[in-house]
C-alpha cells in the first residue's frame, strides 16, 4: 500500500518497502501513467544500477526514488546528464557541498561516490505526441552508516552540517530534473554538456575504464555532442557510450 508524499507537480508515491523503484515506475507507465508519476522507496529489496549491478542501502538510510520522464528522440541522450546537474542543483539548494559528476552517472564527494544515477527507456509505454518514455532513478546515501567491502561510498551526513529529510532532498531534486529537462529541450545537448564539463570530475585526467569489450586506459578528454566520453589512449582516440570508469592508472582491486 503506497501513500502519496505532497508535491504540486508530481505524483510521488511512497512504500516501505520495493524491489526496485526503477521497476515499479516502469510497470506505472506501460499502464498509463503520466509524466512526473514518482515511486520512493524506504528499502529496495532488488534495487540496481547499470548494467545490472545491485544498489544496496538498509532501510532509511538512503533516497530510493524513480521517476516518469518524457522527452522527444533528440534530447534522450541528454537526460542522464541533466539528471546529474539535477543532483547537484538539489544538493545546494538544501545541503551545500562540494560535490561533482563523474561520467556516466555517478555523483562524488571527496573522490567517493554519494550517489548513482540510472536512466532507461520504457518501450512498453505508448508514446505522447512523440515524446519517449523514461525512468530516472537516483540512490543518493543520506545516512548510510558502513558500505560493503569494495565500494567507496559516501553519506550525506559526513559531509553536511545538516542534513534535510529524504522528502525535502527529493523535492529539490524532482523540481530542478524538471528545469534543467526543460532546458534541454529548449537549448539542446550543447549547452547541457557545457555545464556539465563544469561540474565534472576525470576530464583531462588519466582513466581507466571496464567495458564490455575490454579495459581502456588513457587520457579522458572530452564529452563528445551525444555523450559519450573520448578518451585518448596510444592508439587514437576511442569513444565510450558505457563503461566504469576509474580515475587513475588502474583500477582499485576488488
Amino acid at each position: 500500500m503506497s501513500k502519496m508524499v505532497k508535491n504540486p507537480l508530481f505524483a510521488i508515491h511512497h512504500v516501505a518497502r520495493v524491489g526496485s523503484t526503477q521497476d515499479a515506475v516502469r510497470r506505472a507507465a506501460r499502464s498509463g501513467a503520466p509524466a512526473g508519476y514518482c515511486c520512493v522507496a524506504d528499502e529496495q529489496t532488488a534495487g540496481r544500477g547499470r548494467q545490472g549491478r545491485t544498489w544496496q542501502a538498509p532501510a532509511n538510510t538512503a533516497l530510493l526514488a524513480s521517476v516518469l520522464v518524457r522527452t522527444g528522440p533528440a534530447t534522450v541522450p541528454g537526460v542522464p546528464f541533466a539528471a546529474g546537474l539535477a543532483v547537484l542543483d538539489a544538493l545546494d539548494r538544501v545541503a551545500p557541498i562540494d560535490a561533482q559528476l563523474k561520467w556516466p552517472n555517478d555523483v562524488m564527494a571527496g573522490g567517493r561516490k554519494l550517489a548513482g544515477i540510472l536512466t532507461e527507456l520504457e518501450p512498453g509505454a505508448a508514446p505522447e505526441d512523440g515524446r519517449a518514455a523514461g525512468v530516472v532513478g537516483l540512490g543518493l546515501n543520506l545516512r548510510v552508516p558502513s558500505f560493503p567491502a569494495g565500494v567507496d561510498g559516501v553519506s550525506l551526513d559526513e559531509l553536511a552540517a545538516v542534513v534535510p529529510g529524504r522528502d525535502r532532498v527529493l523535492n529539490a531534486w524532482l523540481d530542478a530534473l524538471w528545469r534543467r529537462i526543460d532546458a534541454l529541450e529548449a537549448r539542446g545537448m550543447p549547452a547541457l554538456l557545457d555545464e556539465w564539463r563544469r561540474r565534472a570530475v576525470g576530464l583531462g585526467a588519466t582513466v581507466t575504464a571496464t567495458t564490455a569489450r575490454g579495459a581502456v586506459a588513457g587520457i579522458a578528454e572530452d564529452i563528445a555532442d551525444d555523450g559519450s566520453l573520448l578518451v585518448r589512449t596510444r592508439d587514437g582516440v576511442v569513444r565510450l557510450v558505457a563503461g566504469d570508469v576509474h580515475i587513475g592508472a588502474s583500477p582499485p582491486d576488488g
